[in-house]
Order: structure tokens, then C-alpha cells, then sequence
């Protein structure tokens, strides 16, 4: 399975025009939330267009919401709504090509319910990882999930990976975390080509 992962996106149509080039030559792809720009105001008619780009894909899509992706209720109701096969979205899992996939929202997961996924898909990396840290004017600080390390670490999940985003310029993109690979591929968003990772696992018949 190829699979091809990026996220905060920020509302970049460029960058959503790029993934939509992309999308026949990957299996997947897993968008690891930050859909949407800052502007609030802005926030209906930006749900509206990412939904259409999603429903337009002709690919298998994983996603999960991000911080920049709740309403001003803190509910993110346009991502859970979604009814498209094709489309793995918040608090769901789906079996792709013999690999269990979990994606896990932005607010209110209960982690124990992805306790059997081969592959997380997840907006904040765990606590206590390259991925999650970042050099903010010469120190280091670490923007990951405390809950999703304890998880990690006491084996409440156990994928082969987990897929993220959130810290937009991490120490690196990949890490290891108790035997689990976690891959944050960063964001860039003054290019039209989003940072991106491609994830080749082998994969059993269905």
C-alpha cells in the first residue's frame, strides 16, 4: 500500500489542487486535519468548499479534524456528517487492503475504542517525540498529546504507526515511540505543494 499524508493544509487551494493531482498515484490518502484557515468569519463557506473537494476524490480518504476545523461550539459536525464510502472520517474505522485505519478527532476520543488499529490517524502527535516538538526562538517545546503518549506507552493502542500534524515545523518527521513509527510530515504554507510524507507498507488480501 502507498500511502500519501499531510495536513494543515490552512485552507491552501493550491495545495488541495496539488493532493487532487496526486490522488491516482496512491492508494490513500490520510489528511491529518487543519482544513481550514484562521478566519472565522470565513468558516461555512470554507467547510462548504473542503466538503466538495472531498466528495470529488476518487480515492480512499482518511481523515481527522483539527483545532482549525471546530465551529464556535468547539463541534466539528461538518467532518462527522460526511456519508461518502470513500471517506473515513472522526471516531470511525475502516479496513483498507487488509490494515485496520482509525481516525481520532480533534476533541472527545476515547482512545481504548482504536485499541485494535494497525494505523492512527491523529491531528496532535503524542507527547515526547521529535514530531511534536519544535524550536520556538532557540528552545525546544513540545506541542504533543500527553493522553495519546500514556496510550502509546501503556499499550491502550498499539498501531504499526500513527499519522499526524499540528507542529508545523517539527525536530523531524519521523520518531519512534515504544516500537510505534510516528510520522509528522510538517506544513509549509507559502507553497502550493503541502509538506508531505509517503508511507509503503505491505499489505495481506482483504
Amino acid at each position: 500500500m502507498k500511502i500519501l499524508l499531510t495536513g494543515d493544509v490552512h485552507f491552501n487551494t493550491s495545495q488541495f489542487q496539488w493532493l487532487k493531482d496526486q490522488q491516482e498515484s496512491y492508494d490513500c490518502i490520510c489528511l491529518a486535519g487543519d482544513f481550514l484557515g484562521g478566519n472565522s468569519g470565513e468558516f461555512k463557506r470554507q467547510s462548504e468548499w473542503v466538503l466538495r473537494w472531498m466528495n470529488e476524490l476518487e480515492t480512499q480518504l482518511f481523515i481527522c479534524s483539527g483545532n482549525h476545523d471546530l465551529d464556535e461550539f468547539a463541534e466539528c459536525d461538518w467532518i462527522t456528517d460526511l456519508r461518502n464510502p470513500k471517506i473515513c472520517s472522526d471516531n470511525q474505522k475502516k479496513r483498507f487492503q487488509g490494515i485496520l485505519f482509525g481516525c481520532i478527532p480533534f476533541l472527545g476520543a476515547d482512545l481504548s475504542d482504536f485499541h485494535d488499529c494497525d494505523i492512527l490517524l491523529t491531528h496532535v502527535p503524542p507527547l515526547k517525540t521529535a514530531t511534536s516538538q519544535s524550536m520556538e526562538t532557540g528552545i525546544q517545546k513540545d506541542w504533543g498529546e500527553r493522553e495519546l503518549y500514556y496510550a502509546v506507552k501503556h499499550r491502550i493502542v498499539n498501531p504499526r504507526y500513527i499519522l499526524c500534524g499540528h507542529v508545523e515545523n517539527p525536530v523531524a518527521k519521523r520518531d519512534s515511540l515504544y516500537g510505534v513509527e510516528i510520522i509528522n510530515p510538517g506544513a509549509q504554507q507559502n507553497s502550493s505543494v503541502p509538506n508531505h510524507e509517503v508511507i509503503v507498507i505491505e499489505t495481506r488480501s482483504e
